[in-house]
């Protein structure tokens, strides 16, 4: 299947640039986000207005921050809003009732010794305070607890992509030759074989806010390794049992297969053979990122962010093939062992950047997010195969093994790749420094290596067990093809817990 991948990532990258400039024009709100890119990093809470902190909390700024016309010299003012309180207590020193006979803000002018409300107004409802400001009768008031770090740790659900192989294990009724076009059925192997089904792992991020409007972070995630296996044997008696592959000897050109497992039945016909075959596939992934994040539009209730940082992906691909047989039919040949072992890996390293916008939208203690970035940079791209056979005399030992043309054989190449990804999130903050989160993510790289694909299943039979005299004849088959890539995705579940401190 091919896809644009220019225009998928374009599509993202103005998804989220257009979801931004959307909301910008509700106002600014000071949270960062949730969870990793996520985490509300600052945060006011419940008791913002509680008259519990004492009056000396209070910070020194700049005249600037004054509200109202009072601003005749240097004074200071509370770093919270005062709603208003009939039980302040008083201290000595007073100052002139005239001025000030309004409602502060969240700026209260003050001097050194903060200005206090007059009596029966906002402070002293007993009088107590008479025609005068009291120092100590202005608001006691606790100050929020403010955060500045994040550690996220989910755990993921995830779906990697399905991948396929030529067929390598065939199977078919008794007494049948196991090969594709005497209907034998494909028992290991082919088209989207392995994966599809559910691999968990863990993502852990972590990180903290410079300032207000820039943070920088670190997250690492990785999937279980996932795998596909298969085991027979057998002496044909219960059914057949064969790798099956395309021979290009002259004189066959068709389909044909090792036999593993079969009985034709009878004394005079196809050699019988027993023995066993094993096989299996293997994926894993993990990733690691450093990034910063710059705030770039705010609103009430809203926020997004430019994304940008680096980021590293390792993405490996297994497959391995192990078979050996014994020939059972009486007369020339009988007793013949023949033993079989490929072994193929493919290895994929992405370094590179990554660029993209974060969305964040809050209401109560619900917020939603969403995150669609690219990752750009070199795919490194490595692929091992290492293969033996063992063949009855006078072949005895050789090199390469069904698959794989020579003993080992290591190929590299280098291409530019990129890997476009999206998170979206719904996240419920249970604690004040605790919330929960559920969402959903993916992300697809364009160009992989897998093993599976790497394979050439068109074998010159006299190469790969020798003719009728146990000789290997040339052409040497199968032969390399160059390496094939394709687009790789995954995609699922996130279920995480976000800690705030």
């Amino acid at each position: 299947m091919k896809t644009n991948w220019k225009m998928l990532t374009l599509a993202a990258l103005l998804s989220a640039g257009t979801t931004a400039a959307t909301a910008a024009d509700n106002g600014y709100v000071s949270e960062y986000g949730d969870d990793a890119y996520f985490a509300d990093t600052s945060e006011y809470f419940g008791g913002l207005y509680e008259d519990t902190a004492s009056g000396d909390a209070a910070a020194s700024v700049d005249q600037s921050d004054f509200v109202g016309d009072h601003a005749a010299e240097p004074q200071a003012v509370e770093p919270v809003a005062y709603v208003g309180d009939s039980h302040a207590t008083y201290e000595q020193e007073s100052y002139p009732q005239a001025e000030y006979q309004h409602d502060f803000g969240s700026g209260i002018v003050m001097d050194s010794d903060s200005y206090a409300y007059p009596s029966g107004d906002y402070g002293c409802s007993d009088g107590s305070c008479g025609d005068t400001y009291s120092a100590s009768c202005r608001p006691q008031r606790s100050i929020a607890c403010e955060t500045n770090k994040w550690m996220t740790v989910e755990a993921l659900l995830w779906f990697p992509q399905v991948r396929s192989s030529v067929p390598l294990v065939s199977t078919s009724a008794t007494g049948t030759l196991p090969e594709l076009d005497q209907g034998a059925q494909v028992a290991f192997g082919g088209n989207n074989a392995f994966g599809g089904e559910l691999q968990a792992g863990f993502r852990v991020d972590g990180g903290f806010m410079l300032s207000d409007d820039f943070g920088v972070g670190g997250r690492f995630w990785m999937l279980g390794q996932a795998s596909d296996s298969y085991a027979a044997s057998g002496d044909g008696t219960n059914g057949s049992i064969g790798i099956p592959f395309y021979d290009t000897d002259l004189s066959t050109d068709a389909e044909n297969a090792i036999r593993i497992a079969y009985a034709d039945g009878i004394g005079a016909g196809d050699s019988d053979f027993a023995g066993s075959v094993s096989a299996r596939s293997s994926f894993s992934v993990y990733a690691a990122e450093a990034y910063g994040r710059l705030r770039l539009l705010g609103g009430k209730g809203y926020r997004s962010d430019l994304i940008g940082g680096y980021s590293h992906f390792n993405i490996e691909d297994e497959l391995s093939l192990n078979a050996s047989t014994t020939q059972l039919e009486v007369g020339p040949g009988q007793g013949n062992r023949y033993s079989f072992s490929d072994n193929y890996t493919a290895t994929n390293e992405f370094n590179g950047g990554q660029i993209g916008f974060l969305t964040s939208v809050g209401r109560g203690c619900w917020t939603l997010t969403a995150l669609t970035k690219v990752h750009l940079g070199d795919m490194s791209q490595t692929f091992t195969n290492v293969g033996t056979r063992s063949l009855p005399s006078p072949a005895g030992v050789q090199q390469g093994g069904i698959f794989s043309p020579t003993n080992q054989t290591t190929i590299t190449r280098n291409s530019f790749a990129f890997a476009p990804e999206a998170n979206v999130k719904l996240g419920y903050q249970f604690r004040k420094n605790m919330r929960f989160t559920v969402g959903y993510s993916f992300l697809m790289w364009n160009d992989v290596l897998m093993a599976g694909d790497n394979l050439n299943r068109d074998i010159n039979s006299s190469y790969l067990v020798g003719n009728a005299n146990g000789v290997i004849q040339p052409p040497q088959r199968p032969a390399f093809q160059g390496l094939k890539t394709d687009s790789l995705f995954v995609h699922g579940i996130d279920l995480g817990c976000v800690f705030q401190f």
